[in-house]
């Protein structure tokens, strides 16, 4: 259960800060310091997705510890698209505000690194001992080519709600993942309006769409088996018809079994998802680990979910690798200073704040193994296990171009138009190689 000491927020920032306050005996300094140029330090984020402002709480424990290196955090808003957009005109130095750090979204470091917008880490100053720190996957996510560009702030990972009071049985403890049959025995009868749907995703047009497309291709390759179901693909999912024919009818509904998926999905994004879910019209949602901490908590909402009838289980196939990463914009007058930054924010202490205060996941391994993480996060565990079997999308520079033509083929095999498995194969080659193709 939950403790009472995170439902309420001005409890947890008093304790956050006391837990910070200590971040300075704990953090070692990794990265040699240097005198760096006189003014602040500035961190260009998106909106903070946790709650009670963990990652600001952050800022101001390090402007406790260095008042000559102060720092700030620059935010932009706006959805995973629209953020990219900004962070590249941060790059660019066409702000007026001149950034030192971008916080960019995990599938932007080959796109920023390649195009010159951020600087390598120096091998000289390779924090190895934080890197050691860091799970497997979120610290493969900070490489390109085989080079150091970023530190991660948060990691994140694709899991799988439930209500245990509309479930049909109770499920074991801990719980195991949820298969795509289980959500098929919960479709509600008709007229049923809690729940109305069995499941919602978010299939809005944006990154989400891409995310939950890949989930579904790799679910429906995983279980397919075989030969097929472990083969890397060169463009990190597979090329088979049947097999996206298959994702997305499980993204939008099989055939006859009108009340399995949420018809009105197509337009949800997170915070939608999660609100269909808090009203009970859902008994299943697809989301990020964040999401918990929203549901349990009273704040303008007008109801809660008790956290005893939450149940959370990774996805029934391999999970989407989420998270922002923290990389020194080039050219930036205050390189050391950013790197020193950088490594306190991602240290273990740090993550352990981001996660029992924010609710953020951690991207350091002890942090799972915390009492206190624990004690605050009954299904810590199961996050850490969905870290450890997640996938990262597809390194390339020209991910947005490839990410919209999942989107588009999705939209295309939903209207009917199913390609080719060479058409399919030579599309994605091409997005991936930044090459538009005329319509």
């Amino acid at each position: 259960m939950i403790s009472e000491v995170t439902r309420r927020p001005w409890v947890v920032l008093v304790i956050g800060l006391a837990t910070g306050l200590a971040l300075g005996l704990t953090v070692p300094i990794l990265v040699r310091p240097s005198g760096g140029t006189p003014g602040e330090l500035v961190i260009v984020s998106g909106d903070e997705d946790g709650r009670a402002g963990s990652r600001q709480i952050l800022i101001d424990l390090w402007n406790q510890q260095h008042p000559d290196k102060r720092a700030r955090i620059e935010p932009v808003s706006g959805g995973a698209d629209e953020e990219h957009s900004a962070m590249e005109r941060y790059a660019k130095g066409e702000e007026e505000v001149k950034a030192d750090i971008l916080n960019l979204d995990m599938t932007s470091i080959a796109e920023f690194a390649a195009f010159g917008y951020i600087a390598e880490w120096p091998a000289d100053r390779t924090p190895g001992q934080l890197l050691g720190e860091l799970l497997e996957k979120p610290r493969a996510s900070c490489y390109y080519q085989n080079r150091l560009w970023a530190l991660p702030f948060n990691t994140d990972v694709g899991v799988m709600f439930a209500r245990r009071s509309q479930l049909k049985s109770a499920p074991p403890t801990p719980p195991l993942a949820f298969t795509w049959n289980d959500v098929l025995d919960h479709e509600p009868p008709d007229k049923s309006t809690t729940p109305e749907w069995a499941y919602a995703g978010q299939l809005d047009a944006y990154e989400g769409l891409t995310v939950n497309a890949v989930e579904a291709l790799w679910a429906v390759q995983k279980e397919i088996g075989g030969p097929a179901a472990s083969a890397p693909s060169p463009l990190g999912v597979p090329t088979d018809p049947a097999i996206w024919t298959a994702a997305v009818n499980r993204l939008y509904g099989p055939p006859g079994k009108p009340r399995v998926v949420d018809t009105d999905s197509t337009s949800y994004r997170e915070e939608t998802t999660t609100a269909q879910f808090l009203n009970s019209r859902i008994v299943f949602m697809r989301n990020w680990p964040t999401a918990f901490r929203t549901l349990v908590e009273a704040s303008d909402q007008q109801v809660t979910v008790a956290a005893a009838d939450i149940v959370m289980t990774p996805l029934p196939g391999p999970a989407v690798l989420g998270g922002q990463n923290l990389a020194v914009v080039a050219g930036s007058p205050r390189g050391d200073d950013a790197r020193e930054l950088i490594a306190f924010l991602a240290s273990e202490a740090s993550q352990r704040l981001l996660m029992q205060v924010g609710g953020f996941a951690a991207a350091t391994a002890a942090t799972y193994d915390r009492p206190e993480i624990k004690a605050a996060h009954p299904y810590a565990p199961t996050i850490r296990s969905a870290l450890e079997d997640s996938r990262q999308r597809l390194q390339t520079p020209y991910y947005p171009l490839f990410s919209q033509e999942i989107r588009t083929v999705i939209g295309e095999i939903r209207a009917g138009a199913v390609p080719s498995a060479a058409d399919l194969q030579q599309r994605l080659t091409d997005a991936a190689a930044g090459k538009l193709r005329r319509r």
